[in-house]
């Protein structure tokens, strides 16, 4: 059986749409995944004890998918051996995102159960190379897009970004903890005067190195709409490491933009 690990946002209904077999649906508390009926919670504080109840019920693979947000961990939640866990838990936490989905990985597959990717269980969410929207980026985009992938390939080593801003070949913002919305919010309130109002383009990869089992850079339409508010004129993902949520309605809001959309390798 295949264990969803749900967060919130539609991926993981759309993941689970496109999932063959059965499909056991688990989020954690105070976790509420749209259109989904989540059939097994969980407390971070009682891993252990919900590893065991995967493994009782038949679970081999699991899948996660969603946004789950960092957890304020409980301390007298805890049960012994999820308590023995903590030090190896916040080790990951401390070093950033993909070292602590490589944390949780390790523990699941310590319990026998395999993580697939995204990729393999719904392949058809992820952006293939070439132009999404009806529009094909300009060079000056194409340029604006290779300046922010190396900012991104920089910061690789650090596990800090997925994403960045360029606008004319200067950086307005690079992906921080609080997320992409967070990022292009900020743009559109900073802009400097002496920049022009309108052009640039966000670009979302994986880090390098990172395991693309897990945290896959997505977009969906209310990225379009933040791009678009920020004054951005393109948006470029990572070709078959991506995700693209509700795609149909995605593309239609960039072409009413008039936003180039695309994904390269």
């Amino acid at each position: 059986m295949l264990a969803l690990l749900a967060g919130g946002g539609t991926l993981a209904r759309d993941v689970a749409a496109a999932a063959e077999g059965a499909v056991l649906v688990c989020a954690p508390e105070g976790t509420e995944p749209e259109g989904l009926k989540v059939e097994l919670r969980y407390r971070f504080e009682r891993l252990v004890p919900f590893l065991r109840e995967l493994r009782a019920r038949g679970v081999t693979r699991a899948v996660l998918a969603g946004v789950v947000h960092r957890p304020k961990l409980e301390m007298t939640a805890l049960d012994l051996r999820t308590a023995a866990l903590i030090p190896r838990m916040l080790k990951g936490m401390r070093s950033g995102d993909d070292a602590t989905l490589r944390a949780a990985i390790a523990l699941l597959e310590e319990y026998g159960i395999a993580v697939l990717g995204i990729g393999d269980v719904a392949p058809g969410l992820l952006a293939a190379e070439g132009r999404l929207a009806t529009r094909a980026p300009t060079a000056t985009e194409r340029a604006d897009a290779a300046r922010a992938c190396a900012i991104l390939e920089a910061l690789g080593p650090v596990d800090v970004a997925q994403a960045c801003v360029v606008a004319q070949q200067m950086c307005l913002a690079v992906e921080g903890l609080y997320g992409t919305d967070a990022m292009l919010d900020f743009v559109a309130l900073n802009r400097p005067a002496r920049h022009p109002r309108k052009g640039g383009v966000l670009v979302k990869r994986a880090k390098r190195g990172q395991d693309l089992r897990v945290d896959l850079p997505t977009i969906g339409p209310a990225t379009v709409e933040r791009a678009v508010a920020a004054g951005l004129t393109g948006i470029c993902v990572q070709a078959g490491a991506s995700v693209l949520l509700d795609r149909d309605e995605l593309c239609r809001r960039a072409d009413a933009a008039g936003l180039a959309i695309w994904a390269e390798g």
